[in-house]
C-alpha cells in the first residue's frame, strides 16, 4: 500500500542561508507508523515535523523517478460489466514521472494498451518530490 507523507524540513539552500521547507513524498509502507518511520530515516539528522500521513489513492507507479522530472498523477477509468450485465466504471490514480503533461499522458496512454477496457480521464502534475521504497529487514 502506498502512503503519502507531508513534512516540514530544515534544509540549508545554495546561498547558506537555513529555510524550513514543506515537502510531500510518497512511499510503500503497511501502516502509519512505517511511513512516519521512513521520514525520519530519510531525514536523520535534521529537525523535521511529520505534519501529514495518509493512505494514497495511487494504485501504481508506472516509472522511475528521475531528479529533474516532476511527479504526474493520472485518473484513469476501468470500464467493466457486473453480474447484471451492467457497465460500471472505477477510478484509480496512477502515477508517472515525465517532463510535461503530454510526456504523462503518453506515458501512461502506453500503460492503458494493457489489454483491458482503461480510458484515460486526466492528468495534472502534483507536489510530490519522491518515491521511497522501504527497505524491510
Amino acid at each position: 500500500m502506498y502512503y503519502e507523507a507531508k513534512i516540514k524540513v530544515e534544509k540549508t539552500l545554495d546561498s547558506g542561508e537555513v529555510k524550513e521547507v514543506n515537502e510531500h513524498f510518497i512511499m510503500d509502507a503497511e501502516l502509519f507508523a512505517e511511513a512516519e518511520k521512513i521520514m525520519y530515516e530519510e531525514y536523520p539528522n535534521h529537525k523535521l515535523d511529520v505534519y501529514a500521513i495518509f493512505r494514497s489513492k495511487v494504485k501504481e507507479i508506472l516509472n522511475e523517478k528521475e531528479d529533474d522530472k516532476p511527479f504526474f498523477k493520472a485518473i484513469v477509468i476501468d470500464i467493466f460489466t457486473d453480474d447484471n450485465g451492467k457497465e460500471k466504471e472505477t477510478k484509480y490514480e496512477v502515477l508517472v514521472c515525465a517532463d510535461s503533461v503530454a510526456e504523462a499522458t503518453a506515458i501512461t496512454t502506453e500503460y492503458l494498451k494493457q489489454g483491458y477496457d482503461l480510458r484515460l480521464d486526466e492528468v495534472k502534475r502534483v507536489k510530490i518530490v519522491d518515491y521511497i521504497r522501504y527497505k524491510r529487514a
